[in-house]
Protein backbone atom coordinates (compact mmCIF):
# COMPACT_ATOMS: atom_id res chain seq x y z
CA UNK A 1 0.00 0.00 0.00
CA UNK A 2 2.83 2.39 0.86
CA UNK A 3 4.66 1.65 -2.40
CA UNK A 4 1.52 2.29 -4.45
CA UNK A 5 0.88 5.57 -2.62
CA UNK A 6 4.47 6.67 -3.27
CA UNK A 7 4.18 5.85 -6.98
CA UNK A 8 0.91 7.77 -7.31
CA UNK A 9 2.36 10.69 -5.35
CA UNK A 10 5.42 10.78 -7.61
CA UNK A 11 3.15 10.67 -10.67
CA UNK A 12 1.07 13.57 -9.38
CA UNK A 13 4.18 15.67 -8.69
CA UNK A 14 5.65 14.88 -12.12
CA UNK A 15 2.34 15.80 -13.79
CA UNK A 16 2.27 19.17 -12.02
CA UNK A 17 5.88 19.85 -13.01
CA UNK A 18 5.20 18.98 -16.64
CA UNK A 19 1.91 20.94 -16.79
CA UNK A 20 3.63 24.07 -15.42
CA UNK A 21 6.51 23.55 -17.85
CA UNK A 22 8.98 23.20 -14.99
CA UNK A 23 10.03 19.85 -16.45
CA UNK A 24 9.99 18.05 -19.79
CA UNK A 25 7.57 15.14 -20.50
CA UNK A 26 10.50 12.73 -20.86
CA UNK A 27 11.29 13.07 -17.14
CA UNK A 28 10.18 9.48 -16.50
CA UNK A 29 11.66 6.33 -17.98
CA UNK A 30 11.34 6.12 -21.74
CA UNK A 31 7.80 5.32 -22.80
CA UNK A 32 6.13 5.40 -19.38
CA UNK A 33 3.15 7.75 -19.63
CA UNK A 34 5.16 9.88 -22.05
CA UNK A 35 2.19 10.52 -24.36
CA UNK A 36 -0.04 11.57 -21.43
CA UNK A 37 2.68 13.86 -20.10
CA UNK A 38 3.14 15.39 -23.57
CA UNK A 39 -0.60 16.17 -23.64
CA UNK A 40 -0.27 17.82 -20.22
CA UNK A 41 2.71 19.83 -21.47
CA UNK A 42 0.78 20.96 -24.58
CA UNK A 43 -2.27 22.04 -22.55
CA UNK A 44 -3.07 25.66 -21.92
CA UNK A 45 -5.43 27.82 -19.87
CA UNK A 46 -8.24 25.94 -18.16
CA UNK A 47 -6.85 22.52 -19.04
CA UNK A 48 -3.61 23.28 -17.19
CA UNK A 49 -5.59 24.47 -14.16
CA UNK A 50 -7.73 21.31 -14.21
CA UNK A 51 -4.68 19.04 -14.56
CA UNK A 52 -2.89 20.84 -11.73
CA UNK A 53 -5.96 20.77 -9.47
CA UNK A 54 -6.50 17.05 -10.03
CA UNK A 55 -2.81 16.31 -9.51
CA UNK A 56 -2.62 18.39 -6.34
CA UNK A 57 -5.76 16.75 -4.89
CA UNK A 58 -4.36 13.33 -5.73
CA UNK A 59 -0.99 14.21 -4.20
CA UNK A 60 -2.64 15.44 -0.99
CA UNK A 61 -4.72 12.27 -0.77
CA UNK A 62 -1.59 10.14 -1.12
CA UNK A 63 0.23 12.16 1.56
CA UNK A 64 -2.73 11.59 3.91
CA UNK A 65 -2.76 7.89 3.07
CA UNK A 66 0.96 7.62 3.79
CA UNK A 67 0.52 9.52 7.05
CA UNK A 68 -2.22 7.16 8.27
CA UNK A 69 -0.33 4.08 7.10
CA UNK A 70 2.75 5.11 9.06
CA UNK A 71 0.81 6.09 12.20
CA UNK A 72 -0.84 2.69 12.53
CA UNK A 73 2.44 0.83 12.11
CA UNK A 74 3.77 2.15 15.41
CA UNK A 75 4.64 -0.34 18.11
CA UNK A 76 2.16 -0.62 20.97
CA UNK A 77 3.02 1.26 24.15
CA UNK A 78 4.37 -1.14 26.73
CA UNK A 79 4.76 -0.71 30.49
CA UNK A 80 7.57 -2.47 32.32
CA UNK A 81 6.23 -4.72 35.09
CA UNK A 82 9.56 -6.22 36.19
CA UNK A 83 13.13 -6.73 35.10
CA UNK A 84 15.31 -9.51 36.50
CA UNK A 85 18.30 -11.59 35.46
CA UNK A 86 15.81 -14.02 33.89
CA UNK A 87 14.26 -11.37 31.62
CA UNK A 88 11.63 -8.67 31.56
CA UNK A 89 7.86 -8.67 31.94
CA UNK A 90 5.74 -6.03 30.22
CA UNK A 91 2.07 -5.24 29.71
CA UNK A 92 0.66 -3.31 26.79
CA UNK A 93 -1.65 -0.33 27.00
CA UNK A 94 -4.68 -2.20 25.61
CA UNK A 95 -4.47 -4.78 28.41
CA UNK A 96 -4.55 -2.01 31.00
CA UNK A 97 -7.57 -0.50 29.22
CA UNK A 98 -9.30 -3.90 29.39
CA UNK A 99 -8.54 -4.09 33.12
CA UNK A 100 -9.86 -0.55 33.71
CA UNK A 101 -13.03 -1.13 31.71
CA UNK A 102 -13.83 -4.46 33.37
CA UNK A 103 -13.23 -2.90 36.80
CA UNK A 104 -15.50 0.03 35.97
CA UNK A 105 -18.31 -2.13 34.63
CA UNK A 106 -18.74 -3.73 38.06
CA UNK A 107 -20.45 -0.51 39.18
CA UNK A 108 -24.23 -0.86 39.39
CA UNK A 109 -25.44 2.23 37.49
CA UNK A 110 -22.62 2.40 34.97
CA UNK A 111 -23.98 1.71 31.48
CA UNK A 112 -20.80 1.97 29.40
CA UNK A 113 -17.17 3.01 29.76
CA UNK A 114 -14.21 3.51 27.44
CA UNK A 115 -10.72 4.45 28.47
CA UNK A 116 -7.32 5.59 27.28
CA UNK A 117 -4.04 5.07 29.07
CA UNK A 118 -1.18 7.52 28.71
CA UNK A 119 2.42 6.79 29.64
CA UNK A 120 3.97 9.43 31.91
CA UNK A 121 7.24 7.64 32.62
CA UNK A 122 8.67 4.11 32.65
CA UNK A 123 6.10 2.87 35.18
CA UNK A 124 3.79 5.87 35.57
CA UNK A 125 0.44 6.26 33.85
CA UNK A 126 -2.54 8.54 33.53
CA UNK A 127 -5.95 7.01 32.82
CA UNK A 128 -8.81 8.87 31.13
CA UNK A 129 -12.29 7.35 30.98
CA UNK A 130 -15.63 8.29 29.45
CA UNK A 131 -18.48 6.87 31.47
CA UNK A 132 -22.21 6.71 30.75
CA UNK A 133 -24.25 6.59 33.92
CA UNK A 134 -27.89 5.72 34.39
CA UNK A 135 -30.09 8.79 34.65
CA UNK A 136 -30.52 9.70 38.31
CA UNK A 137 -27.18 8.28 39.49
CA UNK A 138 -25.31 10.45 42.01
CA UNK A 139 -22.56 11.48 39.60
CA UNK A 140 -20.03 12.99 42.08
CA UNK A 141 -20.28 9.98 44.37
CA UNK A 142 -20.02 7.35 41.63
CA UNK A 143 -17.17 9.05 39.75
CA UNK A 144 -15.15 9.47 42.98
CA UNK A 145 -15.66 5.76 43.80
CA UNK A 146 -14.83 4.84 40.22
CA UNK A 147 -11.57 6.81 40.29
CA UNK A 148 -10.54 5.20 43.55
CA UNK A 149 -11.45 1.65 42.47
CA UNK A 150 -9.68 1.96 39.08
CA UNK A 151 -6.50 3.35 40.67
CA UNK A 152 -6.51 0.68 43.38
CA UNK A 153 -7.19 -2.17 40.95
CA UNK A 154 -4.55 -1.20 38.37
CA UNK A 155 -1.86 -0.54 40.99
CA UNK A 156 -2.61 -3.79 42.84
CA UNK A 157 -2.70 -6.02 39.76
CA UNK A 158 0.19 -4.49 37.78
CA UNK A 159 2.48 -2.90 40.38
CA UNK A 160 2.50 0.29 38.29
CA UNK A 161 1.78 3.74 39.64
CA UNK A 162 -1.35 5.55 38.49
CA UNK A 163 -0.85 9.30 38.68
CA UNK A 164 -4.40 10.29 37.79
CA UNK A 165 -7.73 8.82 36.82
CA UNK A 166 -9.81 11.37 34.92
CA UNK A 167 -13.49 10.60 34.38
CA UNK A 168 -15.74 12.40 31.90
CA UNK A 169 -19.25 11.29 32.69
CA UNK A 170 -22.66 11.78 31.16
CA UNK A 171 -26.15 10.57 31.85
CA UNK A 172 -27.66 8.00 29.55
CA UNK A 173 -31.38 7.54 29.74
CA UNK A 174 -32.64 3.99 29.70
CA UNK A 175 -35.31 2.54 27.43
CA UNK A 176 -38.09 3.01 29.98
CA UNK A 177 -36.90 6.49 31.05
CA UNK A 178 -37.14 5.62 34.78
CA UNK A 179 -34.62 7.26 37.07
CA UNK A 180 -32.10 4.97 38.71
CA UNK A 181 -31.93 5.66 42.42
CA UNK A 182 -29.11 4.49 44.52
Amino acid sequence: MVAAALVVLAGAVITVLVATEASEPDVVFSGWFESQLEEAADSDGGDVAAIMAASIVLALMMVMLLFFELIYKRKPVMFLLSSTDHGIATIDRSSICDLVESTALTFHNLRDVTCRVGKQGPDLMMISCRASLALGTNMPEVTAELQSKIKESVEELTGLTVLQVNIKSKYESGQNKHMALR
